[in-house]
């Protein structure tokens, strides 16, 4: 007998459809940002070392009297930082630094040379910089104005990567005008001068914005923590060198570099110490080298 034709409209059921495979986990690695180490992305310090640029991070000085005086504000027509104004503002402050370098391999010495950037505290001479420009040196030689000058080391803190330098004469010296980190925010037009890889012809500058504050690094000494991120270019010979904000005041000393490797990359990453914390470094090291 045959079957009844089914209703108008009918239409035979879908057969269910499969089960969708189960989504994995997607995993996500999160990795501290390492000084000089390996890991997918590593701090460089920007100071040049026997041997070619060192990456790493540099320490910085202070003075004894620290000069706080503001300069006149810097005039912003266009709404965007005047990168002239700030550099005739602080550009006289800002110092290069070349050393001799004897590093121990065992019972062998190395000889090389170094390069960094350094910043003028006061009128005795005393040279704010990070300590890895300064390390393993011999010899400090710094530039003011294009006229070299010999300088000692005060002291230095490699757990905060900075140092303080003497000038042997400190005639004519320019103090920079210091402002406070603790003003600083993120999206602030920020300019960075420094030695850019030993260069000849001048200091090189480069603007961009504090792209985020309070950061944390892991180095081969420590950590660096509450530092300044910012997108401003900064390279090799860069350590030691200012941070300066729109009123041509410095606001940090610049210290590192995020660096890519084969899995991660990393452009314009840079990391300042606050001036406000390498102030009491410098005062620090300041106070115990005259106890």
């Amino acid at each position: 007998m045959d079957a009844p034709p089914p209703p108008s409209g009918w239409r035979p059921p879908t057969p269910p459809a499969p089960p969708a495979p189960p989504v994995g986990r997607r995993r996500t690695r999160r990795r501290r940002v390492l000084a000089a180490a390996g890991g997918v992305v590593a701090v460089s310090t920007l100071a040049g070392g026997a041997g070619g640029y060192l990456a790493g991070r540099s320490a910085g000085d202070a003075t004894a009297s620290v000069v706080e005086t503001k300069p006149a504000s810097i005039a912003r027509t266009t709404g965007l930082i005047d990168v002239a104004g700030v550099v005739e503002a602080v550009g006289a402050s800002v110092v290069s630094i070349e050393t001799e370098v004897v590093v121990r391999q065992g019972p062998f010495e190395a000889e090389g040379t170094g390069a960094g950037t350094g910043v003028v505290l006061d009128d005795d001479g005393h040279i704010l910089t990070n300590a890895h420009v300064v390390e393993d040196a011999r010899t400090v030689v710094v530039a003011v104005d294009g006229e070299r000058r010999e300088a000692s080391v005060v002291g230095a803190s490699a757990a905060d990567d900075l140092a303080v330098l003497q000038l042997d004469d400190a005639s004519g010296v320019v103090p920079a005008s210091l402002g406070s980190s603790g003003d600083v925010a993120v999206g602030d037009q920020v300019v960075a001068i420094g030695n850019a890889l030993a260069l000849e012809g001048g200091m090189t500058v480069t603007q961009g914005i504090v792209s985020a504050i309070d950061r944390d690094i892991d180095t081969s000494s420590g950590t660096l923590d509450d530092l300044i991120q910012t997108d401003a270019a900064i390279s090799a010979g860069n350590s030691g060198g200012p941070l300066v904000n729109a009123d041509g005041e410095v606001i940090g000393i610049n210290t590192a570099v995020a660096r890519s490797d084969q899995s991660v990359q990393a452009s314009n990453i840079g990391f300042v110490i606050p001036i406000d914390a390498a102030l009491d470094i410098a005062r620090s090291l300041l106070g115990d080298s005259t106890a």
